[in-house]
């Protein structure tokens, strides 16, 4: 390798970025990450952080200052729909506080370890930055931009400036990662291009939409029914949303733009009034159109060298809160493989599996969002929705009723959370087994290979995954078996490996089998009910080197 300024640089400080920077950093691996502007975002969106980002946030050890911030604990989390924030209810989708969720013993304390928090990415892009300047692997840069790259043999050199002052510099590094959204710098030079849905103007959910940041404490003043987390307004005159961000008073509000319409923060704040149903203070913080309806996914995920993830490679409707999500899931598979490629343990085959991984589940997951923003937007309001006469509340039964068939699992999706397997990817020995059907909507935990590792308590109060090693984990229930041969085929590769006994009859059961190989981002890659006949074999497997 030539003389590098650092192993990897990361392009884009959004939530994706800067988890790819703390992965590689807490794996000592010398990364730096530029961002064009020199703070962290300050309209919201992504305002859900799911349960498996909320795992890799545990992981980070950042998740308890996750949740201080966004919706308050005791603070009800259900969605419903109403024809005004003062007017009448249509259904309510019932949903358990944070504070129910965390309690021991919850249902979702028993799937996973962190249960979804709602709060939004903006609030969590701090604590990810300050991470990120604590450790000494990662150079932190806001106020740079990327300007291009040279992709080389064996390395990146990247013409970086300084935003504020035109201060250039050439960075040399192994890899380049772009994590730089939509509008990525880094997917137009390699010239890779979307696939799929580009979000057609159609309706509601569908087409240009307004995101409108706004301060309205007085709107718990008329509130006409309970409080909620998601409020869907829905009337002959206007279809929006209302999240609320901290319980206070601060909201964020999606309207539908028509084609080619501007809106003025004083249109903004009519059209939130009308929402509303009642004159109450209304302050716009910040607003920006977006584009809902979108399914795309790129063609490819990089090329060498040079690596993408996050909505520099799929882009999604807000519906189902799946796209920050599944592109932290992506940090979390591409981190630990250029970490092991930079350390030398990586096989010549690991980062191609990247793509191999996350590209079907990047087509599955903005499909999944698709369709039930297909479902929101075909949804018809009956002109008499609003009316209190039996006509009136007819069409409120009737427009429930279709809530109801369709819509239940837009609030969930544990499939979507916990269920993302890597089935066809080279680095997954099945060893014969069959995996299980996907569903987007429900998750069944299981060890079977390709997923991720269930989760279960040890007799002490930790979660399992807390003694999981910064590497490879050999789980083994039986502490007679001999890994010696296992322990040796990793320790010729330079393959960091922990085992870790578990004595425990429940755990036994639901990881099946004595022996069970758990990958870095705490997918399982092989099980068994004894060692396997060539471990070498099986940890070039593994890791690339096959």
């Amino acid at each position: 390798m030539p003389d590098l300024d650092t192993q990897v640089l990361i392009c884009g400080g959004g939530p994706v970025g800067l988890c790819l920077t703390i992965e590689l950093a807490l794996r000592g691996t010398p990364c730096a990450i530029v961002n064009e502007s020199e703070t962290v975002a300050t309209h919201p969106q992504g305002n859900t952080m799911n349960a498996r980002t909320m795992e890799h946030y545990r992981r980070f050890g950042v998740a308890p200052k996750v949740r201080e911030t966004g919706l308050p604990l005791a603070h009800v989390t259900d969605s419903v729909y109403l024809t005004r924030l003062n007017g009448q209810a249509i259904v309510r989708f019932k949903m358990p506080s944070a504070a129910e969720k965390i309690a021991p013993g919850s249902p979702e304390r028993e799937v996973g370890p962190e249960p979804l928090h709602r709060v939004s990415q903006m609030l969590v892009e701090q604590i990810l930055k300050d991470k990120a300047d604590e450790l000494p692997a990662a150079d932190v840069r806001f106020g740079w931009r990327l300007l291009g790259f040279t992709q080389l043999a064996d390395h990146v050199e990247a013409e970086l400036e300084v935003a504020r002052s035109g201060k250039k510099e050439t960075l040399r590094c192994a890899y380049l990662v772009g994590c730089d959204g939509a509008h990525s710098t880094v997917r137009r030079e390699l010239g890779i291009r979307y696939a799929g849905d580009g979000g057609k103007d159609v309706n509601y959910m569908m087409g240009r939409m307004q995101s409108t940041y706004l301060e309205a404490p007085g709107i718990y003043d008329v509130l006409a029914n309970p409080p909620a987390f998601h409020t869907q307004v829905t009337n002959p005159e206007q279809r929006s949303a209302f999240i609320t961000l901290d319980g206070k008073g601060k909201f964020l509000m999606f309207t539908k733009l028509d084609p080619g319409e501007e809106v003025s923060n004083e249109d903004a704040k009519k059209i939130a009034l009308a929402q509303i149903g009642a004159d109450v203070p209304v302050k716009i913080l910040s607003s920006k159109p977006w584009t809902a309806g979108q399914a795309l996914v790129t063609e490819r995920y990089g090329e060498g060298r040079v690596f993408m993830a996050g909505d520099a490679v799929h882009l999604f409707t807000p519906t189902g809160g799946f796209g920050m999500n599944t592109g932290i899931d992506d940090a979390a598979n591409l981190g630990w493989k250029l970490a092991a490629a930079c350390q030398g343990w990586g096989g010549a085959n690991l980062l191609a599996s990247y793509e191999a991984e996350r590209q079907p589940i990047g087509i599955r997951n903005t499909s999944e969002s698709h369709r039930m923003a297909l479902l929101v937007s075909k949804m018809k309001v009956p002109e008499k929705v609003e009316d209190d006469t039996p006509e009136g509340e007819a069409a409120r039964g009737e427009l429930a009723q279709y809530l109801l068939e369709n819509l239940p699992e837009l609030f969930g999706a544990e499939g979507i959370q916990l269920g993302a397997r890597y089935d066809g990817s080279p680095l997954i020995d099945h060893a014969g087994e069959t995996p299980p059907v996907d569903d987007p909507a429900g998750y069944a935990p299981t060890a079977c290979p390709g997923g991720r590792a269930p989760h279960f308590w040890l007799s002490n109060g930790q979660a399992l995954y807390d003694d999981f090693g910064e590497g490879f984990t050999l789980l083994r229930f039986d502490s007679e078996t001999d890994v010696s041969g296992f322990e040796a085929a990793a320790q010729k590769r330079g393959v960091p490996l922990k085992v870790l006994d578990i004595d425990d009859p429940k755990g036994r059961a639901l990881y099946e089998k004595n022996l069970v190989l758990i990958r870095p981002d705490q997918h399982v890659a092989w099980r068994s009910e004894t060692p396997p006949s060539d471990p070498n074999a099986l940890i070039a497997r593994v890791t690339g080197a096959a």
